[in-house]
């Protein structure tokens, strides 16, 4: 929901938004969340393995992302008309 009140009255089609959407920042939740359970634990096996479950799950969004980012760019790009073609029928 936070997602659509940031796009109100922006001109994007909805292809750019659900690409920003598809595309935006992953990640940062789990590193806020992770540092409070970290700092809020004792050391020991606790903390490390929130310190742990953080970092994989951060790791692993980027490398998701980043193999799946072009065929989602891909899918959701903006069709291209050929030079000269007004876009008719």
């Amino acid at each position: 929901m936070g997602a659509r009140r940031r796009f109100l009255g922006s001109k994007f089609t909805w292809r750019r938004r659900l690409l920003v959407g598809a595309l935006g920042p992953r990640g940062t939740t789990s590193i806020v969340f992770g540092l409070l359970a970290f700092n809020a634990l004792p050391e020991g096996p606790y903390a490390d393995t929130a310190l742990d479950a953080m970092t994989l799950t951060v790791l692993g969004s980027v490398v998701l992302h980043g193999i799946g980012s072009l065929p989602i760019a891909r899918l959701l790009a903006d069709p291209v008309t050929k030079p000269g073609h007004s876009g008719g029928p």
